[in-house]
């Protein structure tokens, strides 16, 4: 009663959810042994994060976040048993007091975590627990986004695969381009059959009116030999072309082979960056719905009234003992006398 120093509790209830609704827990052996297998990514996220607040990575973020515990923890008011002996303590010392003074209740019915902060001040405790509140958002939205570049990372890579295949082979259709003084060969070879196309009609056309002529007039004629004339002419030029198309040197046919394998793989490369592309979509939308949040239930309090130490409580806890062993003792000793007697 005279001694003991006010202690005041503040306390903060969170959650953690994700977007998507979750799956109910797997029945089973698993929900009676508690296995971490049965709970869903957010109740192993919320026990994760309980864990993290009572670490000593905790206490070095709330230092990194102005709170000092060394100072909180040896405040004036702080009675000599209870208060944090050394000024610098050792991290393993500091750890232990802090999680003394720190409860950090997971209930896996509901998935809500309590956090209650003792210190000596009001405004101690409710900034402890405001800061570890803090914390736990910051190290949920850090397993986010290290979620999120995992997803994403595979999608990348396959992307930058696709694209650097699409741009080797837009830089071989430049070059075989380049080399063949051809822009577009399908379209050569069309233009060329085209032209065969109507020289061979017009040297059907005048082999059958050479046949008619000869009919009619005599093989010496002007006529008859000025059309023969064009017919060799036209049968030149349809070899001329055909030697064009098909020719194994200069001609168009293999050339239009290797245009129309460059095509192809342009093709098959486009799909493949396209795919690529869409899975990169798929995955930051699967990363997104799969993010999780803390959710504050309760908000940390400015505690009025100390509810440590229950000086009550343990002024009759002390007494209900030493009654207790008072009673033992005289059954012990009256248990001896009559022994002796």
């Amino acid at each position: 009663f005279g001694v003991a120093a006010d202690q005041y509790v503040s306390e903060t209830m969170f959650v953690v959810r994700g977007i998507q609704p979750e799956m109910g827990r797997g029945g089973g052996l698993g929900d009676l042994l508690g296995v971490a297998g049965g709970f869903s990514p957010a109740q192993a996220e919320a026990r994760s994060i309980g864990f993290y607040l009572g670490s000593h990575d905790a206490v070095r973020a709330l230092k990194d976040r102005g709170i000092d515990l060394v100072q909180v923890y040896r405040r004036p008011e702080a009675d000599m048993l209870t208060r944090l002996w050394f000024a610098r303590p050792t991290a393993e010392f500091l750890g232990d007091y802090y999680r003394a003074h720190t409860d950090i209740a997971y209930d896996p019915d509901d998935g809500v975590t309590k956090l209650t902060v003792r210190a000596f001040r009001p405004g101690d405790s409710r900034a402890v627990a405001a800061a570890l509140l803090q914390l736990g958002e910051a190290r949920i939205n850090q397993f986010n986004r290290r979620a999120q570049a995992t997803a994403v990372a595979a999608a990348r890579g396959d992307i930058g695969a696709a694209e650097g295949e699409l741009t080797d082979i837009q830089r071989r259709m430049t070059r075989f381009r380049e080399a063949r003084s051809d822009f577009d060969p399908r379209a050569n070879a069309g233009a060329t059959q085209e032209l065969r196309a109507k020289i061979e009609g017009e040297l059907v056309n005048s082999r059958a009116q050479l046949a008619a002529m000869r009919a009619a007039i005599g093989p010496g004629a002007p006529q008859i030999v000025a059309l023969e004339r064009r017919i060799r002419a036209y049968e030149t030029q349809a070899a001329r072309q055909s030697g064009r198309l098909t020719g194994a040197a200069g001609g168009l046919a293999p050339r239009l082979a290797d245009y129309e394998e460059l095509q192809l793989r342009q093709g098959f490369a486009a799909k493949r960056y396209d795919a690529a592309r869409a899975a990169l979509e798929l995955a930051r939308q699967q990363a997104i719905k799969q993010q999780l949040f803390v959710i504050p239930v309760v908000l940390p309090n400015l505690p009025e009234k100390s509810l440590a130490p229950r000086r009550w409580t343990i002024l009759a806890s002390i007494f209900a003992g030493l009654l207790v062993t008072y009673g033992i003792a005289r059954l012990l000793v009256a248990g001896v006398r009559e022994h002796e007697a």
